[in-house]
């Protein structure tokens, strides 16, 4: 009886995980955005705000104060002038793992700007590559069709047909791809830090199944409810950054490995006093906090730029909503936990 009850709670669990992991899924085919495209921008810029306030409310309303609970009793316990030093030492060290997940992603996309050529020297490069391109076909016409220069008038004609082709797109395909490139590394960066978050969420999950089942259900709710507008979120930052729909959403998908390891490694350690810290839900110490400095990271350095292009008034307005929507969104799953 003992052993079928347990391998309920392990199916129920497991069902859980994959619940979590594909609903929000599901959601992204509602998206009506393919690419970064201009048709599409309006809205894409509006779901990257939602996205912005959905990490930043990610990072200082759910993870960072769920890194500082199990601290939360210790101050209680200790008056006097040792509670102020063994209060801050806990706390001192959740800040200072957020500021190394900041500097830790600030590290990864430099050294994969640098690797793929700097982003300074990449504004050069693509002004020279364009310029190579725009004088290349102009010598070849010049060598290889004499006959255009003899009537001045056909070539001048000719020129000022090939020449608004040629400058109107080549540069803006060169922007687009260093803009590409750039945002690129930024995209991945989340889905590392989304990667790591759902494997917290795997661990809360596996957890709460131990103390019965309708707390396992529960659980499961309150991150199904967190994962949606999370997942939306992470959707317009991949495709911001130069993914189509389909290869976001396949990215995405790959992100749920993390929910399964964490509950995967909820189940292994059930029981055991080895594994009673990351059994508890929260993983080791500096998971949520250095998530927390990831999300933040992107948050700031990556996607509220994109918000500060030129737009209508009316536009900017949806953007700033989209990102107060954002912050609501994680403030109701913030009191519902």
């Amino acid at each position: 009886m003992a052993t079928c009850t347990k391998t309920c709670t392990r199916t129920s669990r497991a069902t859980a995980t994959v619940l979590i992991s594909a609903a929000p899924f599901f959601v992204l085919f509602l998206i009506p955005v393919e690419s970064n495209s201009p048709r599409h921008r309006s809205l894409l810029q509006i779901l990257l705000s939602f996205a912005s306030g959905g990490l930043l409310g990610d990072a200082f309303l759910h993870l960072i104060p769920h890194a500082l609970e199990p601290h939360s009793h210790h101050p209680l316990e200790q008056p006097g002038h040792g509670h102020s030093h063994s209060g801050q030492g806990p706390i001192l060290s959740v800040g200072l793992w957020v500021l190394s997940g900041i500097v830790a992603f600030l590290v990864v996309e430099k050294f994969v700007r640098h690797v793929k050529g700097g982003h300074g020297h990449g504004h050069g490069h693509a002004h020279s590559h364009t310029h190579g391109r725009q004088e290349r076909p102009s010598k070849e016409k010049q060598s290889s069709e004499e006959e255009e220069k003899e009537a001045g008038g056909s070539r001048k004609s000719r020129g000022g047909s090939t020449r608004p082709k040629d400058r109107p797109v080549k540069p803006q395909n060169s922007e687009e791809e260093k803009a590409g490139s750039d945002l690129r590394v930024s995209g991945y960066l989340n889905l590392a830090a989304d990667l790591a978050h759902n494997f917290t969420d795997g661990l809360a999950i596996g957890a709460s199944f131990r103390g019965g089942r309708g707390l396992g259900i529960l659980t499961t709710m309150t991150v199904l409810l967190h994962e949606v507008p999370h997942e939306v979120g992470d959707f317009a930052i991949l495709v911001q950054s130069g993914c189509s729909k389909k290869q976001a959403m396949r990215l995405q998908l790959l992100t749920a490995i993390g929910a399964l390891a964490g509950t995967a490694c909820a189940l292994l350690t059930e029981g055991g006093a080895v594994g009673s810290e990351v059994a508890g839900g929260t993983g080791p110490g500096w998971v949520l906090p250095f998530t927390a400095g990831g999300f933040i990271y992107v948050a700031t350095v990556s996607v509220l730029p994109e918000l500060l292009r030129e737009a209508s008034p009316l536009q900017s307005l949806l953007e700033v909503l989209g990102l107060l929507g954002g912050v609501v969104m994680m403030v109701l799953i913030a009191h519902l936990e």
